[in-house]
């Protein structure tokens, strides 16, 4: 790859980056002004996605374990994903 090809791919990567940034900022703005929410409602919802996502996982676990025809199946560690803070909800000790 030439230099110069290097310089336009570098470019290209960083017109791509503001890009994916101003949309976020577009989302934020139409999401402020349109559904008239405070910032401690976009908080609120976002803490509470939190919560309901463990649940959600929670009960694909009780019916991936239900579906199992295998008694002896055991649910010994259950965990959130990173993105959603990775808690763990559920070990077995």
């Amino acid at each position: 790859m030439a230099y110069g090809q290097m310089r336009v791919l570098l470019v290209d990567r960083i017109a791509g980056a503001v890009t994916a940034a101003a949309r976020v900022g577009r989302f934020a703005v139409w999401l402020a002004t349109t559904t008239r929410m405070r910032p401690s409602d976009l908080y609120a919802a976002l803490a509470t996605a939190r919560y309901m996502a463990a649940h959600e996982l929670i009960e694909r676990t009780a019916d991936a374990v239900e579906m199992d025809d295998d008694p002896e199946v055991d649910v010994v560690h259950l965990s959130q994903p990173l993105w959603f803070g990775g808690a763990t909800i559920y070990e077995e000790r």
